[in-house]
């Protein structure tokens, strides 16, 4: 039973209570092929920003309450059905009691210029870029019981989203690598806010990532970068300027204009103008930035509910350090399998041949492509494919060094 007047936090509603109700708000929109995304239990998890596997363990309870029921439905721009879950009368009326209580809660509301007040939900629902769901509320109330305005605002408020990107890799052939797009889509609907995508040169990592945003950056801002070694703090700066005037925010590239800011200054502004909780920022070849700018981001980004991917060789992050406090997830990209492996290298090669360099490039897709180039002439006649297949590696090795 929800008090009036009680203050609401992250711990006033159950996880089956707010399935129900997130359940509850999204019920009128009667366009199921519109509806279905935030239906899904990996819609349900986005919403509420907790794990895929709590929301799990939620419907099953529901429908054993029999507070809703299980569907298939298209979700627009997925070619697979998808299940979802429909509210049912007695969920609904649950729901609905739920919702009138929770209207006459109060919240804590702090706008961009730091002035704070205290609101019941009903009204909150009404603040600018409103109106807002109950759901929509209760996600971007922080640990400290506080709801941040510049968190909800993007949400609804903002421009159409935008994607911004520097060196994100389009039009290469891609294969399998089922495993690491479910680990990063259930990443995406989870409340951790950093993805450290960590494995050898070549190995494929920028192109899964890539992949993974096809479905994810319809419905958020995205910020691809990609890192150059030895380039300025300033190349990053202006490239998150540029995103950041892109959602109608321009206070970093005013300051461009007048001279290069510090990055506690960077800091400072992105604390305030990154778009919060409907904003993905991909850093690619992170390993090359700075450590300080890498933390900075890190931090910022998880300040304001967001979410990034840190793309390197090695983990981007001091991984122990944050580990305990949930705030980063690892994803080791291996090599490919063999079959996927396949059909990069030639249809006319000898299976003998691949097989060797399979076994030599360990999977990896940039190597088995060097590896099955046809460049060794004239070699056919005088060596074994085995001995050919040793040839390609040593030739490799060489021209590496």
């Amino acid at each position: 039973m929800i008090r009036l007047g009680e203050h609401v936090g992250r711990g006033t509603l159950t996880v089956n209570q707010r399935t129900l109700l997130h359940l509850f708000e999204r019920s009128s929109n009667k366009n199921l092929a519109d509806a279905a995304s935030g239906i899904t239990q990996q819609g349900i998890a986005r919403a509420l920003r907790i794990h895929v596997n709590h929301v799990s363990r939620a419907v099953k309870t529901l429908e054993q309450q029999n507070c809703l029921s299980e569907a298939t439905a298209r979700v627009r721009g997925e070619l697979r059905k998808r299940k979802v879950y429909l509210i049912s009368h007695e969920g609904h009326a649950t729901a609905q009691a739920l919702a009138i209580e929770l209207s006459r809660t109060l919240v804590t509301v702090r706008d961009e210029k730091g002035a704070v007040r205290e609101l019941a939900m009903g009204e909150a629902r009404k603040l600018p870029g409103g109106p807002f769901s109950l759901t929509e509320i209760l996600s971007n109330v922080d640990r400290n019981g506080v709801l941040e305005l510049g968190a909800l605002m993007p949400v609804r408020g903002g421009p159409a989203v935008s994607h911004q990107e520097e060196g994100r890799p389009r039009g290469e052939s891609f294969y399998g690598r089922s495993r690491e797009l479910t680990a990063i889509g259930e990443w995406a609907s989870s409340p951790t806010p950093a993805l450290l995508v960590v494995g050898p040169f070549g190995i494929g990592k920028s192109a899964i990532v890539s992949k993974a945003l096809d479905t994810l950056e319809p419905e958020r801002h995205t910020l691809w970068h990609t890192a150059r070694e030895g380039a300025p703090l300033e190349d990053i700066t202006r490239s998150i300027a540029a995103f950041l005037s892109s959602v109608g925010r321009n206070n970093l590239s005013a300051r461009l204009l007048e001279h290069t800011p510090r990055l506690e200054d960077v800091e400072a502004i992105l604390i305030r103008d990154w778009p919060a909780s409907n904003a993905l920022l991909i850093l690619d070849d992170a390993d090359r930035l700075p450590d300080e700018a890498r933390r900075m981001l890190f931090e910022v980004v998880r300040k304001r509910a967001g979410k990034v991917i840190m793309i390197g060789e090695t983990p981007a992050l001091d991984r122990v350090r944050v580990r305990a406090s949930g705030a980063v997830e690892m994803l080791t990209i291996a090599g490919l399998e063999k079959q996927e492996c396949r059909k990069l290298a030639p249809k006319g090669m000898p299976n003998e041949e691949f097989d060797k360099i399979y076994r030599l490039s360990r999977g990896n897709p940039l190597s088995i492509k060097l590896l099955s180039a046809d460049s060794l002439e004239g070699l056919e006649a005088r060596f074994s494919p085995e001995e050919r297949a040793l040839l390609r590696v040593l030739r490799l090795r060489q021209e590496s060094h």
